[in-house]
């Protein structure tokens, strides 16, 4: 994280969150108005066989094997919904099948390493007429093409597609709340006839009454998506400048005053949420029969400002990095998604999964601002900025005793895992890792 004490920039470069305090923005405006760049693959690609929230997959092909572009690698069809199939990135042969350190997890987990031969990317599967097909016919290419969701939480996208109760509203949430991360901006303004194509197919097996396109961007600098969404009769509804709302639960309070409980979920009250790269990605694999195998990125460095790239998953974050113009042995910490959420990574030789939406490389001297944390001093900022109105302070106090009990009664179920409690401490004590521990402190009960 990079804190900055003080700002010359623009009011307009921060979000404004709960007690005044501000979220700078610089990262993500530095990136805002740079077109896609489409990396190459690697030379070898590091293919993990669990890429969302769920079971791994199991290995489908053999060391030495020839493998196409999109070609499904990795598949457990007896594991329950929660499988989503992995795909082959490029055309290539299998190196090794083995466990590795997941980017994710943190846990040794299987991977496929596969060396490319051919940068073709063409798809692999028929496209469908949208028109003609019905809703499982949809739900089996979604599935088929491993298709999960691109904000961050990577859940299968067709288990969210197939909810047990009847849903009113489909929300797209592009707010794209994330301070480090303009990928979705950009694919908005390179993309928007297909993400509309995306929202339209995702609207259609839902049978929705209706489409709410939830945005922080002004009218001017979108006129051709604002335009097709009024032509498709989407709804656009402009939130407030802040980052929290992007929270799936806060989106649908603030657009339809629906309160999701505590333990629910949105499809409770009647609404999905879904983020527009999972709509493009839905498009391409229905109109293009293109399984998930890229996603767009944004790569932020000192040296270099903000990019934004187009990568395959399963690209070297050092290939990443050369491409760019940047050394690997420059950066000793390097976040992976969102820079209040995301992951850090040791070095740069894990890979990207799919749920990778951004690179933040920091050098030596941008140290870890929770690596020394002091005594909290119970100032009450990270209760003050809490979107969901818990406390932060006192569910660490009763995670640090493993008081399972005490962490019911203040809700830590309810954390979003924001990090605005860590951005505000002025002690830099990093809450979420309790925040997350109490979490599964009682998940495990």
């Amino acid at each position: 994280m990079v804190f900055r004490e003080k700002s010359d920039e623009k009011e307009s470069h921060h979000f404004k969150e709960k007690g005044r305090f501000k979220l700078d923005l610089h990262m993500k405006m530095d990136a805002i108005d740079k077109p896609y760049k489409k990396v190459p693959p690697a030379d070898k690609m590091v293919v993990f066989l669990r890429q969302n929230m769920g079971v791994e997959t199991k290995p489908i092909v053999e060391v030495g094997e020839s493998v196409k572009y999109g070609q499904k690698i990795g598949e457990y069809e007896s594991g329950g919904p929660m499988v989503v199939p992995v795909h082959s990135p490029v055309e290539g042969t299998i190196m090794e099948i083995k466990k590795m350190e997941h980017p994710g997890s943190g846990k040794k987990e299987n991977a496929i390493l596969i060396k490319t031969i051919s940068e073709s990317d063409k798809p692999n599967l028929d496209p469908i007429q949208i028109e003609d097909a019905t809703k499982e016919e949809l739900l089996k290419r979604i599935r088929e093409a491993g298709i999960v969701g691109l904000g961050g939480a990577a859940f299968p996208t067709h288990v969210k597609l197939s909810p047990n109760k009847k849903v009113s509203h489909l929300i797209i949430n592009a707010k794209e709340s994330d301070p480090n991360i303009a990928c979705d901006f950009r694919l908005m303004k390179e993309k928007p006839k297909e993400i509309i194509s995306g929202i339209i197919i995702m609207a259609k097996i839902l049978m929705v009454e209706k489409i709410v396109f939830a945005t922080r961007i002004h009218e001017e600098q979108l006129a051709e998506f604002d335009t097709l969404l009024k032509e498709n009769n989407i709804e656009i509804t402009r939130i407030h400048h802040n980052y929290s709302v992007g929270s799936e639960k806060l989106l649908v309070k603030e657009i339809l005053n629906r309160e999701v409980p505590c333990g629910k979920y949105p499809p409770d009250v009647g609404v999905v949420v879904h983020n527009i790269s999972t709509a493009y990605a839905v498009s391409r694999a229905i109109e293009k029969g293109e399984p998930l195998v890229s996603r767009g990125l944004t790569l932020y460095s000192e040296k270099k400002g903000g990019q934004n790239l187009w990568v395959r998953m399963g690209t070297p974050i050092s290939h990443i990095l050369n491409y760019a113009g940047i050394s690997p042995t420059e950066f000793n910490r390097i976040v992976l998604g969102s820079l209040m959420m995301g992951f850090t990574i040791p070095n740069s030789s894990y890979p990207t999964l799919k749920a990778t939406s951004g690179i933040t490389a920091f050098t030596q001297e941008q140290s870890d601002p929770y690596s020394d944390p002091l005594d909290c001093i119970r100032c009450g900022y990270c209760n003050i900025v809490c979107p969901v109105d818990i406390y932060p302070q006192m569910i660490m106090e009763a995670e640090k005793k493993g008081n399972a009990k005490m962490l019911k009664k203040l809700h830590v179920e309810d954390c979003i895992e924001c990090g605005l409690c860590s951005y505000v401490c002025p002690s830099k004590i990093k809450f979420t890792k309790y925040l997350i521990g109490g979490k599964n402190r009682i998940l495990s009960e």
